[in-house]
């Protein structure tokens, strides 16, 4: 094979990696697999040890709460706004595994309508977060 055979089958099999690459990310109307997530539920993760220790199952009336990254991204929220690392070096993102049942569900209510109220944008009310 010539060197211009060559350098002409590394700049396709470049054009081509290029393409993968491509049509793995987002176009404008797309969304990333981990846009969508949903908020588990503070029982979740609650084990023998918590309720010994006084922690409180809420009473589960509601459905989980989905939200959308992107959208917060769009406002200009960086993820360590709520991806906190004080006490979580692993940066677990389950909230659910440390914000657990009564006090969890309580924080996670204020600190996202709070910073809602704030914001003046975005949910505020029940239905519009736990939906079915």
């Amino acid at each position: 094979m010539r060197d211009t055979e060559k350098m002409g089958m590394g700049v396709l099999l470049l054009f081509v990696a290029c393409a993968f690459a491509f049509s793995q990310c987002n176009d404008a109307g797309g969304s990333s697999p981990t846009d969508v997530v949903t908020i588990t539920d503070v029982n979740s993760a609650i084990n023998e040890k918590d309720i010994a220790a006084g922690v409180h199952k809420t009473n589960n009336f509601v459905p989980s709460v989905k939200m959308s990254h992107e959208k917060h991204e769009a406002q200009g929220i960086k993820c360590v706004q709520c991806h906190h690392k004080e006490k979580n070096d692993d940066r677990i993102k389950q909230c659910a595994a440390c914000h657990k049942g009564d006090k969890g569900r309580d924080l996670m209510h204020n600190f996202c309508v709070d910073c809602h109220m704030k914001a003046s944008q975005g949910p505020t009310q029940c239905q519009q977060c736990h939906q079915y």
